[in-house]
């Protein structure tokens, strides 16, 4: 049995496409063809790293917020944290503190104004053993300002309450009390504690209006819990996403708990970010396969216009699987060389808008985390990109070329 010879059919797709004659009208039109899908390579290109930079700014962000490691009770809200050998877990080389955290939903009130909130009782030293005084933005984040117990608010949160850090006014905390109820006055059913303002901090994430930071004992006190905790966290000395890490921090703490790594604190975060990428690399997808719809046009007008090739390719022994590779392979360059040229062209603008930062976000552009478009390019973008330009293509050129009918042995085409 003969071998197929793809050479032949590649060696005439190539004349055919790079033809020097002038004024060639396929020639135009494959141009044409080509430029299209460059322009929409390079835009889902770019628009995917566009989207790359937003997600890894919010993930940076959450970062400075989410432990490497939480601990939850896999029942409850509270657990007592003697339940585990929190000396095992900072035996682990990796670890670099393990922190008791007590956080639940309270009522703030200063003056006329109130918001409802999460307070995080943690330990004094907790700001400075997790970096988390980096994201300060006034006051001081100082949980014992001057040996007393004070509150570090959420920017948001400290502009709901119209706070003034010079004034020390002191906040009002309302918590539910388990055990005092009175309907005729609700305000009585409240534990009701104060503490001044030391600091505001700004993450511009989700947690400035969610979130402030309290003493822990502080925070027991209002919600009349003793020595409970609501979750453990462990900061490691590097960041790591190991696998068998986890596993051995589950293995100490048993199966009553959860370990949750900073993915899985943030998963429906991640998830949504993950489906929206899909859908817009979808919705671009379409625009890259209206130019690749183009090809369809190219191939009928050539095998139109080169009718007397196909005849004289048939009389040398040319078998009809061999035409027809010719023109598929004519549509799959087309579309390989206008995706190779939208790929540069997307990595060029990106990596202009990386080193320049031409783009800005707006006219307040000062407002935000940063100033510009975050861009990150990904491979794996690239290879998906490219990968869709060469099937989409190569299923339009094999429909292109239905057109193109079986040949009879007289040399003739079947009209």
């Amino acid at each position: 049995m003969r071998k197929f010879n793809f050479q032949l059919p590649f060696f005439i797709a190539k004349r055919y496409l790079f033809s020097k004659k002038k004024h060639n009208f396929i020639n135009v039109i494959s141009l044409i063809s080509m430029i299209g899908i460059m322009v929409s390579s390079a835009a889902l290109i770019i628009v995917l790293s566009v989207f790359n930079g937003l997600q890894d700014l919010v993930e940076k962000s959450f970062n400075q917020f989410n432990p490497d490691y939480l601990i939850l009770p896999k029942e409850g809200k509270t657990f007592d944290p003697n339940l585990i050998d929190i000396s095992k877990l900072e035996q682990i080389k990796s670890v670099k503190s393990v922190e008791k955290v007590f956080s639940d939903m309270v009522l703030l009130s200063l003056g006329e104004k109130q918001t409802l909130t999460h307070v995080k009782g943690v330990d004094s030293a907790y700001p400075q053993r997790t970096g988390i005084d980096t994201i300060l933005y006034d006051g001081f984040f100082d949980l014992n300002k001057g040996g007393r117990e004070s509150v570090v608010l959420g920017a948001y949160v400290a502009g709901t309450l119209d706070l003034n850090l010079n004034q020390m006014e002191l906040i009002k905390f309302y918590y539910p009390n388990r055990t005092r109820k009175n309907l005729s006055n609700p305000m009585e059913s409240f534990t009701t504690l104060f503490l001044p303002a030391a600091g505001v901090f700004l993450s511009h994430t989700q947690y400035d209006e969610q979130y402030v930071f309290v003493p822990i004992e502080f925070a027991r006190e209002l919600t009349l819990h003793d020595n409970e905790v609501t979750s453990l966290e462990l900061f490691l000395k590097e960041e790591s996403n190991s696998f068998s890490e986890q596993k051995e921090i589950q293995n100490i703490v048993g199966d009553q708990f959860v370990v949750k790594n900073k993915y899985e604190q943030e998963e429906l975060l991640f998830k949504t970010m993950k489906s929206e990428k899909l859908i817009i690399f979808i919705i671009l997808l379409f625009v890259i396969l209206m130019a690749l719809f183009n090809i369809i046009g190219v191939i009928g007008m050539l095998i139109v216009e080169k009718r007397e090739d196909i005849e004289i390719m048939t009389t040398m022994g040319m078998k009809p699987s061999q035409i027809h590779t010719l023109f598929l392979t004519e549509g799959v360059l087309i579309s390989l060389i206008g995706g190779l040229a939208g790929l540069f062209v997307g990595s060029l603008l990106c990596w202009i808008q990386q080193t320049f930062k031409l783009i800005k976000l707006g006219p307040d552009s000062g407002a935000y985390i940063i100033s510009h478009y975050p861009v990150l390019m990904q491979p794996a973008d690239f290879f998906y990109v490219l990968t869709a330009v060469v099937v989409i293509s190569f299923a339009v050129s094999a429909i292109s070329i239905i057109g193109l009918k079986k040949i009879k042995t007289n040399n003739e085409l079947y009209r």
